[in-house]
């Protein structure tokens, strides 16, 4: 990046640099100067994305009359603010030069700041990169805005077979794949821009020379995902690629700004968020939030790159005892389960540089397996002020006998063209048999095992997540019946003894329940050693325990080690037993203090 000689004081902390972009209409320089964070001239802030592909290449940029190295995505961008032939100017602030990316301390002070220099600039100019793979078509306000007006004449999901009469593209214009190409760009997926996002008082997004609202994307985007047609918009890169969906993480991006602007993200829907993104520095997943924060836990976060750096995980466990002191939910431990971690970091903090093995998590669901109404419960967490331990009470209510990955019904969106359909059917049916086989041992009554069993599976939720009715069990029993029938015929289960009102109801309850499978795919079936059945965490074991914690929703899986501690495996649910309150007294064991490592 710049050389160190550019940087020929250390900046104070009360104040930033701005650097100053000016053309003759041929040739472009910069002006780096100091301000006082109080005295601020109109700037906008620079939000970009290191990690372009083209980094590896550098341009020569001139800068105080000294020649730097900038990285040739961020010289097409001093480009595209001066365009040629005109001369012009402006300033902005932007991380690369306007932080000395060689002083630890400089950056140990100034990112803490990035919530005051976001909220200070004008307007936050997204930078997306060069013009390419047709990005002209989705920067184009008028394009935009009138396929924006025809979805939403569409009347929602599952319409998308009637698109055309709405006057849209066919399916093989290049509208559909620029807009996905241009929402599946690295920006998108980069951690920082989360709080950059959200802290800007407004966005403008630049490509090439083309600028776009915000709002204008992020209301294309919305009726894409609204009405399904954003299928139309994936690409063979797209879908090969262990990305989340280009169009919910910016749909996501912008919730969190609306919430922002509202009074503040939830810290747990920030985490998850920001668990899906990328970075280059593990210890960034808490350090490129720190805007979005709540105060408390803010200013509880000590930056120091030289420190951390290459133990991140310290300020993973920092900032979990930080919450699980202060949050009597807990959302936290639901959150633990990774597919990897640090050996050094608990079990029951969650590794933010890990994707984890749910797709979701279960904290989120209406349950009460640890809580009666008007009772509390006390510390609820308690965690350990010189120990990486946790200490929670409750009770083991039963244990793990068998594990069935059970997997999904086909495949899912981001796997399409990667996995046979067939394949992953005839998969799912064989082991469906199998869990099937593990409900009838625990109930002897057909009918009452596929009521439980069409039930467990989907967690006893419906697609809103409201809880299944008893008076909608056999509702739900149908619609299993059905979608088993379906996969292995394509048509619903004995149809011909239905009226076509109510085959058109069922077939919609059963691509409900269809979907709710492909939900909690990732979500093993297991059976217990009292006859329970239920859904759990990816890395769950014949043999682990099944604990209610007092205060809490979900029933959680331990596993336990050596001097009675306990690994967190993660959150579960157990049919039958997801309300303390209705729970028999028979069926609890006695209470304990756990203690998880």
């Amino acid at each position: 990046m710049a050389k160190p000689s550019l940087y020929a004081t250390h900046l104070p902390p009360d104040s930033i640099r701005l650097l100053q972009i000016s053309s003759d209409g041929e040739t472009y320089t910069g002006l780096l100067q100091e301000f006082s964070i109080d005295s601020l001239p109109y700037f906008a802030a620079i939000s970009w994305c290191w990690t372009s592909g083209r980094d590896a290449a550098t341009q020569v940029f001139v800068c105080n009359d000294q020649e730097i190295s900038v990285p040739s995505h961020l010289d097409a961008l001093f480009g595209a603010l001066t365009p040629t032939g005109v001369p012009a100017s402006t300033t902005v602030w932007i991380d690369a030069i306007c932080i000395n990316q060689n002083d630890s301390r400089e950056k140990d002070v100034h990112i803490p700041r990035m919530r005051e220099i976001y909220g200070k600039a004008h307007s936050v100019t997204v930078w997306l990169g060069e013009e390419a793979e047709d990005s002209a078509l989705a920067m184009d306000l008028r394009r935009v805005e009138t396929m924006r007006g025809q979805l939403a004449g569409l009347p929602g999901y599952g319409a998308q077979t009637d698109y055309l009469l709405y006057g849209l593209p066919g399916p093989s214009d290049p509208m559909w794949r620029a807009v996905g190409r241009l929402c599946d760009r690295n920006w998108f997926y980069r951690t920082w821009v989360v709080q950059e996002v959200a802290l800007a008082r407004g966005i403008e997004i630049l490509c090439g020379e083309q600028w776009l609202r915000w709002d204008d994307l992020v209301g294309l985007a919305s009726e894409l995902v609204r009405t399904g047609l954003s299928v139309l918009c994936r690409t063979s890169d797209s879908v090969t690629r262990s990305r989340p969906n280009a169009f919910r993480v910016l749909l996501d991006m912008a919730f969190i700004r609306t919430m922002h602007q509202d009074g503040g993200a939830p810290t747990d829907y920030i985490l998850r968020m920001v668990r899906l993104k990328e970075v280059t520095k593990p210890i960034d997943k808490v350090y490129g939030i720190l805007g979005l924060l709540e105060d408390g836990l803010r200013d509880a976060i000590h930056v120091d790159y030289a420190k951390y750096e290459s133990s991140y995980w310290e300020v993973y466990l920092h900032v979990a005892k930080y919450i699980a002191s202060t949050d009597r939910s807990f959302w936290l431990l639901s959150m633990a389960s990774s597919t990897e971690r640090p050996k050094m970091l608990p079990s029951w903090c969650p590794n933010l540089n890990s994707m984890i093995p749910e797709v979701l998590d279960f904290s989120s669901q209406q349950w009460s397996a640890g809580i009666t109404p008007g009772r509390s419960y006390g510390a609820g967490l308690s965690p350990g002020s010189d120990s990486p331990h946790l200490r929670v009470s409750g009770f083991v209510i039963d244990v793990v006998q068998a594990v069935v990955h059970l997997g999904q019904p086909a495949p899912a969106v981001d796997e399409q063209g990667e996995s046979d359909p067939d394949s992953v059917k005839a998969s799912f049916l064989e082991r469906d048999t199998i869990c099937m086989a593990h409900c009838q041992d625990a109930y002897h009554n057909i009918d009452e095992g596929i009521n439980v069993y069409s039930r467990a599976l989907i967690v006893n939720t419906w697609a809103d997540g409201s809880s299944i009715m008893p008076s909608q069990k056999d509702r739900v029993s149908l619609a299993y019946l059905d979608t088993i029938a379906y996969l292995k015929t394509e048509k619903l289960c004995v149809a011909d003894q239905y009226e076509r009102s109510d085959l058109e109801q069922r077939e919609q309850t059963m691509q409900q329940y269809l979907r709710q499978l492909g939900w909690w795919g990732q979500r093993p079936f297991f059976a217990t050693k009292d006859h329970r059945i239920g859904r759990g965490p990816a890395s769950m074991r014949a043999g682990d325990a099944l604990c209610v914690f007092y205060g809490a929703g979900p029933i959680f899986v331990l596993r336990r080690g050596n001097n009675d501690l306990y690994e967190l495996v993660g959150d579960a649910y157990l049919h039958g037993c997801m309300a303390l309150e209705s729970l028999p007294l028979e069926a609890r064991t006695q209470d304990q203090e756990f203690i998880l490592n």
